[in-house]
């Protein structure tokens, strides 16, 4: 059985714990999983044996890590002969706002034209504050920012915004739709 690569770029951490989370799940259903931060070495010599592939990617400041966007180029045709699956992790999903969410999805879209990847399935999804990594301009950026989508903006050190039980659906959606026959 080939095994299922799971890909990410993080900034301050969460996408990779999003990615941990992904890999016990596939694990968990009897796959094997490589996981693999694309700002590393190890992303520059991934063998071409993946039977499907989760890419995840973090916004900041409107733009996915310029690693995670390489990787994908670097990679791009055997990444969309296989299912491949997207997650964008953006913080304008905790907006209650059409306006905000439109733009998490421009740009998850606009990683797509970017990198020519043509996933078999995306997804955009809440990440993370990390008050705790961020210098005191960022926290206050980040405040003031978050505060007109009904966001809490918090003092805590970090607030997690992630729905864990959807990304776990996701997971097992993939899973049932490349297990099809047919797929």
């Amino acid at each position: 059985m080939k095994p299922i690569l799971v890909v990410y770029g993080t900034t301050e951490g969460h996408t990779r714990k999003i990615g941990e989370f992904l890999t016990e799940r596939l694990r968990a259903a009897g796959k094997e999983v490589d996981l693999i931060d694309s700002a590393t070495p190890q992303a520059k010599e991934v063998p071409l044996v993946y039977a499907g592939a989760f890419i995840l990617g973090s916004v900041h400041f409107d733009r996915h890590q310029s690693a995670l966007v390489h990787f994908v180029k670097e990679n791009l045709g055997w990444l969309n002969a296989i299912p491949t699956a997207f997650f964008s992790v953006n913080l304008n999903m905790t907006h209650r706002d059409p306006e905000a969410r439109a733009e998490a999805q421009k740009c998850l879209d606009g990683f797509l034209e970017e990198t020519g990847l043509k996933p078999y399935m995306a997804r955009l999804v809440a990440g993370a504050l990390k008050y705790t990594q961020y210098d005191y301009f960022k926290r206050a950026l980040l405040r003031y920012l978050v505060r007109p989508g009904g966001v809490e903006a918090s003092a805590t050190p970090d607030v997690e915004y992630t729905d864990w039980e959807e990304v776990g659906r996701f997971v097992d959606e993939y899973l049932e739709a490349t297990q099809s026959p047919g797929r």
